[in-house]
């Protein structure tokens, strides 16, 4: 019964883990974002075109979720062939250094509200004692449109942490993204 319960505490404390990553990106708190990952853990961003809409059959969740925007996409008018793009292949220690040089140019400057979200219900975590792997899809609006959704595949890893007591923390994550038709190929800026 322990095995179960401990299993059980693992699973809620990764999907806490899993939310406090995005509420870091959210906050744009690198801070905090650093704390949740192993020092060099590596990070890599997928983009999949062409862009799709979520439907009943492709991202079912996100079908409903948010307004798609209506302007007609370059890539509309045909139908390009499927295609895998690595967008950035980093330490987080250097993705940490991207975000950062983002906010420095953007700030005092007017953008779009962007908001990043897990969908923790539909998160499938695996557990091999010190070792977990949590598959999470998510999406992105700006603005309140969905821009992009997907999935965030997280390699983890239950260490020490100084004085604490062993915690989970990232050691890799793919992100794994399609955007929505109608944004430009400057919209899909990542940081």
């Amino acid at each position: 019964m322990t095995k179960l319960k401990d299993h059980h505490h693992d699973i809620t404390s990764i999907k806490s883990l899993i939310q406090a990553f995005f509420d870091a990106i959210n906050a744009a708190d690198t801070h905090a974002l650093a704390s949740h990952f192993f020092p060099s853990a590596n990070l890599t961003i997928l983009r999949q075109d062409p862009p799709l809409p979520p439907s009943p059959t492709h991202y079912p969740a996100y079908a409903s979720l948010a307004p798609i925007p209506t302007t007609p996409s370059p890539h509309s008018i045909s139908t390009p062939e499927e295609k895998l793009s690595v967008v950035i292949r980093t330490s987080i220690e250097n993705f940490i250094a991207l975000i950062e040089e983002g906010k420095k140019r953007r700030e005092g400057k007017p953008g779009p509200s962007l908001f990043e979200k897990p969908d923790l219900d539909a998160t499938d975590v695996k557990i091999d004692g010190l070792f977990a792997s949590a598959w999470s899809p998510f999406s992105v609006t700006f603005d309140g449109v969905l821009h992009h959704y997907g999935v965030m595949v997280y390699s983890l890893g239950k260490g020490e942490d100084g004085e604490e007591e062993r915690r989970w923390r990232i050691e890799g994550l793919t992100q794994n993204y399609r955007r929505t038709p109608g944004w430009g190929e400057s919209s899909g800026a990542v940081l």
